[in-house]
């Protein structure tokens, strides 16, 4: 990972997991702050002194990053990812994509076509394929130490994420509950239906403004999202109250285009053609970024369930 998604030690939130509450498998704000911000950490597989300085302020005697690279012909990608265990849980967290990496934009765009045998995206399934092992040491953590698996990513994170409760799953370590933010859709409609039948009630899906990511790929050529949504417009707070009773297709890239559209006549007429700035290195120029990107980006998120 690089200064593009890593934040300073001194950005993070202390109270992260202040409300945090392992015995939830229904969604709480807490819950999902935490896992945000578990998953911003899941960035810092580069920084592990950032990991060693904030897993002890939340409260976990252990965080590890892991790291699985390849460049080939058939899949590239540079999958990260950090597993933690704290008083009453233990946490897989994905990290997303990284534009100065272009393996994630590989992973991302090339490899699109679904597995013929999975249903699913199939650069996303490489990815998280590679670390099968640590999915596996989650699982095993958790069944030893008797404590509920939660399990959380952002962007590509995100659809890793949704991945990896899957295989959890299918080795009987099905995750107490799935927080995803900002992810793409990852698989076709056979998926959906598997997924959604053993995993669809616990998993909740996040998506900020405009956030484009949450868009794609589109259901028009065959893609489907996975669990229950959430979403909250751009600049405002999650409510608990919104998130949708059943699992959820939402939100449509159309849908996503008119608004963008429409937010930038009001913009304009307004007199503010830019989005926040924001945190980290790079945090000043994100006001220059098109609202969909911008939305989608780690700190809208957190602040968001602040």
């Amino acid at each position: 990972m690089s200064t593009f998604v890593e934040l300073l030690p001194g950005q993070y939130n202390k109270a992260a997991f202040s409300a945090f509450d392992p015995t939830a498998a229904g969604f709480t704000i807490g819950n999902a702050r935490a896992m945000m911000w578990f998953s911003q950490l899941a960035y810092e597989t580069g920084k592990k002194p950032t990991i060693d300085q904030i897993g002890p302020l939340w409260g976990f005697t252990s965080v590890a990053p892991f790291t699985k690279h390849k460049i080939d012909i058939t899949a590239s990608f540079d999958t990260c990812g950090i597993i933690g265990e704290r008083q009453g849980a233990v946490i897989l967290g994905f990290g997303g994509t990284d534009p100065a990496v272009w393996e994630n934009l590989a992973t991302d765009f090339i490899n699109i076509r679904p597995q013929p045998d999975t249903n699913t995206h199939a650069g996303f399934q490489a990815a998280l394929d590679s670390a099968r092992p640590e999915v596996e040491q989650a699982i095993q953590m958790a069944r030893q130490a008797n404590k509920p698996l939660f399990i959380t990513g952002h962007s590509l994170g995100g659809a890793l994420a949704a991945l990896a409760a899957q295989f959890a799953d299918s080795t009987g370590g099905a995750p107490r509950a799935i927080y995803v933010f900002g992810m793409p859709r990852a698989g076709g409609e056979t998926f959906q239906a598997a997924y959604n039948a053993r995993l669809g009630a616990v998993t909740f899906r996040l998506v900020h403004g405009l956030d484009v990511v949450a868009r794609v790929p589109m259901s028009g050529i065959g893609f489907r999202h996975v669990g229950r949504v959430l979403q909250c417009q751009e600049g405002e707070k999650f409510n608990p109250a919104a998130l949708s009773a059943d699992v959820s297709d939402e939100p449509e890239f159309s849908d996503g285009l008119a608004q963008t559209l429409r937010s930038g006549v009001e913009g304009f007429l307004s007199g503010h053609l830019f989005s926040p700035p924001g945190p980290g290195t790079f945090g000043p120029l994100f006001k220059f970024l098109p609202r969909p990107i911008r939305d989608h980006l780690q700190d809208c998120y957190y602040n968001a369930l602040t």
